[in-house]
Parts: structure tokens; sequence; C-alpha cells
């Protein structure tokens, strides 16, 4: 387990689409752990194989600090990990200011939906699926976007549909 290094746009990695898990294997699991601990370094809600280099499907996300629970303390429950996501439902559109620990120091806009149902397998190569609402929804669609190699600036909505400006 490690503290691995967050890769910062422009990195051509994070164009890049990532590869599905073939191995639930020991190198896996340490990719795991790595996800979990730099994830909990930076105080994110969720981190991407990707945005520490490896191009594999699997993202983890904190529960806790999701639902807006900045405590220290987090037990194995509050960590979920997706491995191999797929969507199988989305519904209503909603917009979601967002930013990214790959983008520093932007924050935009972006259409994402309110409510996602998902297939994907745990870390024990274990099938399930979640239904998720509101900011967990919001936030498992970001982080398939960067399996993708979508970024969030990809999806900015811009700030004003007229090209005046005022003065």
């Amino acid at each position: 387990m490690a503290i691995k290094t967050i890769i910062s746009h422009p990195n051509s990695l994070l164009r890049k689409p990532s590869i599905k898990v073939e191995k639930f294997d020991q190198e896996l699991q340490t990719l795991v752990n790595d996800l979990v601990d730099t994830m909990l370094e930076h105080k994110s809600m969720g981190l991407a194989a990707p945005q520490i280099g490896e191009l594999k499907r699997v993202f983890v996300l904190n529960q806790k600090r999701i639902l807006g629970d900045k405590t220290q303390e987090i037990k194995p429950e509050d960590i979920l990990c997706i491995i191999n996501p797929e969507i199988a439902y989305q519904k209503p559109v909603i917009d979601s200011e967002e930013g990214c620990l790959s983008i520093q120091g932007q924050r935009g806009v972006v259409k994402r939906f309110n409510q996602v149902t998902l297939s994907a397998f745990d870390r024990e190569n274990r099938a399930f699926y979640l239904t998720a609402d509101g900011v967990l929804s919001i936030v498992i669609q970001h982080e398939i976007d960067h399996l993708d190699g979508i970024l969030l600036i990809d999806k900015f909505l811009p700030l004003c549909s007229d090209k005046t400006s005022l003065s």
C-alpha cells in the first residue's frame, strides 16, 4: 500500500480508455489499496485507476465523504470498490458543479444523471448491482468518465450562451 502521485492534465494517459480487469489477483489488490490510500490522503470522494497511471477499469469511493461526513475515521465499509462498471440505467439529467484532482484549480458545471444503476464487481470478483442517487450517482459518473478517457473539462457547460461580454 502506498500513496501514489495523482496524474494531472494534460498527461496523455488521462485520455486513454482503461482496459477491463481480467485477473483478480494480488496485483489488483495492491492497486485497490493504493487507490484507497491515495484517495484518503487527498480527502477525495473518489479516485480512478487512470489518475494514478493504471489504465484499468477500477475506481474507489469514500461513501462517508460523499455523504458529507468529513471525519477522519474511515472504516472498511465506508469504502466502495467498483471494478468493470457498466451503467444499465440512468435518469433525470441535472446540472452538477464539479472539480477534479487531475485538473487542479478548475471547477465547472456539467450535465449528469441524478440516478444510475450499474453492474460491477467488487475486489473479491463478486458481481453486484448498485442504484445510486444524487451525489453518489454524480461521483460514479465522474469516475467512469476517467475510465473512458473523458475529462471533466470536456463536459463543462458554457457559462453564458450569448457570446457578448458585459463590461
